[in-house]
């Protein structure tokens, strides 16, 4: 793991990074492909599976450039805190075992999160099969 990567289970660090890299990034280098030749209505159909630092430097970019309404909006509705720092860069083995031992509350915030992103069938399986086995 890079001292980047572990940077950005700091809680806060994975939006900041988002937010500047994509005040100066390149079009090549968001995480929608061709994004310039892209209608509004179109990019905003694409940012749900994005995580929270994708989310932000997709932000950035389009505040920077185009500024549509469609899509800044559609970023806001979307831009929420991970259910703990470093989640979006999990696989579901990973959520699986972060989750063993913790509360209901915690599955609840991950289905959310879940059922709001990326809508991975394993994690939304584990935490709707599990809801009543955590303490």
């Amino acid at each position: 793991m890079t001292i980047a990567d572990k940077a950005r289970k700091i809680p806060g660090v994975a939006a900041a990074q988002g937010a500047v890299t994509g005040a100066v990034t390149s079009e090549q280098d968001l995480p929608i492909a061709d994004y310039d030749k892209r209608t509004a209505t179109n990019i905003a159909a694409k940012l749900k599976p994005l995580s929270q630092r994708e989310l932000r430097m997709v932000g950035a970019y389009e505040a920077k450039h185009e500024n549509r309404g469609t899509v800044i909006g559609g970023i806001a509705k979307l831009t929420e805190e991970e259910p703990w720092s470093g989640y979006d860069g999990q696989n579901i083995p990973e959520i699986t075992a972060r989750l063993a031992g913790r509360t209901a509350e915690t599955a609840g915030k991950v289905r959310s999160y879940e059922l709001a992103h990326k809508e991975r069938a394993g994690v939304l399986d584990i935490t709707a099969r599990n809801a009543g086995t955590y303490s």
